[in-house]
């Protein structure tokens, strides 16, 4: 059931929203930039190797986020055909979004154990002290969710690049279409038990993280 609470909207507002761009646009320029130093400049020429949040918000996949907590940003093109390396390009490219999440996480977590446990910030900061662990917590969910390897995330391409002929399951675009609704039936349906399993996985990163 949809919540429109005013205490869920500034906590949309003030936390959730600028978490998400964060975390999403960080993801994105990630894909962009491993491209660009892999020799593919399409991101580049589109605009994409960017920190600018509003070059990879797809409003759809925003919306949705906001309203059922789950979507998507829009996706950077690259041409892997285009790679010095096909093969390690595509792992490269690929594992660099949800890297830079971890990466994102990682550089904060110091940070925010050094906030928590300071009365200064505590008492004058608690703003930002509460944003850093939304954009931790936003940057583990969005890296390990990315992993999965079922198209069109980016594990599924990991999984291409260990395969006899990666080039023929990259481009059958019928893997990302079914792809999609095999996803949506996992996250969907309770039998499968989605959020418990994203949970077993996640917790213990964020324990890392989060936990003096």
């Amino acid at each position: 059931m949809l919540n429109f609470s005013s205490s869920y909207w500034l906590n949309v507002l003030f936390f959730f929203l600028p978490a998400v761009l964060l975390v999403l646009t960080l993801h994105e320029f990630g894909h962009a930039y491993a491209a660009y130093k892999m020799g593919d400049e399409t991101a580049k020429a589109m605009g994409r190797l960017s920190l600018n949040p509003f070059r990879h918000i797809d409003w759809i996949g925003m919306l949705t986020l906001l309203l059922f907590r789950f979507g998507w940003g829009k996706p950077v093109p690259v041409d892997f055909f285009a790679l010095r390396n096909f093969r390690k390009g595509l792992v490269v490219v690929s594992l660099a979004g949800p890297g830079m999440n971890f990466l994102t996480a990682l550089a904060l977590a110091p940070l925010y154990k050094l906030m928590v446990h300071s009365p200064v910030m505590l008492n004058n900061f608690s703003y930002f002290i509460i944003l850093t662990k939304y954009i931790i917590i936003y940057s583990v969910y969005l890296g390990v969710f990315n992993l999965i390897p079922i198209p069109p995330l980016d594990g599924s391409k990991v999984l291409y690049a260990m395969t006899k002929h990666p080039q023929r399951w990259l481009l059958d675009d019928r893997l990302n279409y079914y792809g999609v609704l095999v996803l949506l039936v996992f996250i969907m349906f309770p039998i499968f038990h989605f959020d418990a399993i994203m949970n077993a996985i996640v917790m213990p990163i964020l324990k890392l993280f989060l936990w003096a």
